[in-house]
């Protein structure tokens, strides 16, 4: 085994190796599989909604006009949310699964869309594309920790699924799951997790020999509320303790892990982010922050 560091020689070597402009695990670049089935279901809508319209200017039956307000209904459905209409739904407070199921409110947005926007029968790809590109940021939820099980299988670190072969495994990491829930895991490693909030779990358990890590990873590319909160939550797992042989590992990556960690970075959210940051690491030696270039220092020296 190499010499194992100091919390403060792994944040130091993710200060000086910052996050790579490109992260192949949070790239989506490929084209949906399913796009046909998006464009075919926008057509569908659009071809509907161009029909009331039609009989709507014809001065229609109402019961006529009507039926072609349940087709819509029905044509409403799982690959819907690329279609202009779905989009103006979300323009109007509502959500179309919601509205899909309330007649007079698709009704009601519907004489606005007419009013509103465009009515055409063009559907491009790349349209349809781009929107679920847009939408690509939803599917990052467990990259972070599927990224760092990949270093850690790199390193020789073997995925596990239950509590006998964790116990056996020397090098091994698993995630909290089902097995390995916070009753579980308190109970097997005779730990606390004493966060704020106590059924806040974590995403992975390292273990390396006698030493165990529980780890948190967070992906963030800009500030704001919603990312404020996940550094406070970051810096919180940071300044846990427990008694026995357990740390506690912070893994932030993107954008504002940079900012984060650059002496340049200023303003007074990010000041007061670094100075709780050090005050954490220093007041808990076992405990770690790092990024990527940190937790492959780490990682490899507990090998």
């Amino acid at each position: 085994m190499k010499v194992f560091q100091s919390n403060l020689h792994y944040f130091k070597i993710s200060q000086e190796n910052l996050e790579k402009s490109l992260d192949d695990f949070y790239v989506f670049d490929e084209k949906h599989p399913e796009i046909e089935k998006y464009i075919s279901n926008t057509k569908e809508i659009k071809n509907i909604l161009i029909t009331i319209k039609t009989l709507q200017d014809k001065k229609e039956k109402t019961l006529i006009i009507n039926k072609y307000f349940l087709e819509l209904s029905k044509s409403i459905g799982k690959f819907s949310n690329c279609s202009e209409f779905a989009c103006f739904v979300n323009a109007c407070d509502n959500i179309i699964d919601e509205v899909k199921n309330d007649t007079e409110l698709l009704k009601k947005i519907t004489q606005k869309y007419f009013a509103k926007r465009l009515l055409n029968e063009i559907v491009p790809e790349e349209w349809i594309q781009s929107i679920l590109d847009t939408n690509s940021s939803r599917k990052k939820g467990k990259c972070g920790e599927n990224k760092l099980i990949s270093l850690l299988k790199k390193q020789g670190y073997a995925e596990v699924f239950d509590w006998e072969n964790f116990s056996k495994t020397d090098f091994c990491v698993v995630k909290f799951s089902q097995k390995f829930n916070l009753k579980n895991v308190r109970k097997n490693l005779n730990i606390r997790i004493k966060a704020k909030k106590q059924d806040k779990t974590l995403d992975l358990i390292i273990k390396a020999k006698d030493k165990i890590f529980l780890c948190e990873a967070k992906h963030l590319n800009t500030s704001g509320g919603g990312q404020d909160k996940q550094i406070s939550e970051l810096i919180e797992i940071l300044g846990l303790h427990e008694k026995n042989n357990i740390s506690y590992i912070s893994f932030l990556d993107g954008k504002y892990s940079n900012i984060l960690l650059s002496q340049n970075g200023n303003g007074n959210k990010i000041t007061t982010q670094r100075k709780e940051i050090d005050k954490c690491l220093k007041n808990n030696p076992n405990n770690y922050w790092v990024n990527t270039a940190g937790f492959k220092e780490l990682i490899t020296d507990l090998k």
